[in-house]
């Protein structure tokens, strides 16, 4: 199998963001004085900040204002980046991908507004030949939408295409795009990203650059 091109998810992918997501969310709700029950956070990993706050809106309480919830917890997020990181052992896994030469994609339920603002402090987007984001498609993860607008846009053989994904929905998406999926356990155990579709999984870039090895 020759690999040609790669598409990496963002959040617990490449940075170790997804916590600072979650909690950015529920500092929102906690604000407001909304209660809720913590464990809800879980199911939107992966998913867009508005999914959220549409559930929220839908089950929680309906007198929210969506986009005044959207700035609120953007500004809690900005307070929380002084704490991202990469996802341990990218930065390398990258340089093996860019000496074999491979094609790179970031594809993202994440808004370009909060890309650039992780970019400001860990420079990542220089890594990447194209970038799609919340902002690029009207259906997002799990829908194949954003994959599938990345294929488009890279020319890319999806049979000759893997996508790297740490949440359910973006298996899910990646798998409805037609590619092979690589599930990374940041953010759910190894069973779970099976059971969502990913065609092997792996626990760190380490164990990922050995198998990718096979591929070229």
């Amino acid at each position: 199998m020759l690999i040609k091109t790669i598409f990496f998810d963002l959040d617990g992918v490449v940075i170790d963001s997804e916590k600072l997501h979650l909690r950015a969310l529920g500092l929102t709700l906690e604000k407001n004085d909304i209660l809720f029950q913590h464990t809800i956070l879980d199911g939107f990993v992966g998913r867009s900040d508005k999914s959220f706050f549409q559930y929220v809106y839908e089950n929680i309480d309906d007198r929210i204002d969506i986009e005044d919830f959207l700035k609120q917890k953007d500004i809690l997020f900005d307070g929380l980046l002084s704490e991202l990181q990469f996802v341990e052992g990218f930065t390398d896994f990258m340089h093996v991908v860019k000496e074999a030469n491979v094609q790179t994609a970031l594809v993202t339920s994440s808004s370009l507004q909060t890309v650039n603002k992780g970019d400001r402090v860990l420079h990542f987007l220089q890594s990447f030949d194209i970038v799609i984001t919340e902002d690029d498609t009207t259906k997002h993860k799990p829908h194949p939408d954003p994959y599938l607008l990345a294929l488009e846009r890279s020319v890319a053989d999806k049979e000759a295409t893997i996508i790297i994904e740490d949440s359910i929905n973006g298996i899910i998406a990646g798998k409805a795009a037609g590619c092979i999926v690589c599930g990374v356990t940041t953010s759910f155990d190894g069973a779970t990203l099976k059971n969502a579709g990913a065609d092997f999984v792996f626990d760190s870039y380490k164990d990922l650059i050995t198998k990718f090895c096979c591929f070229k």
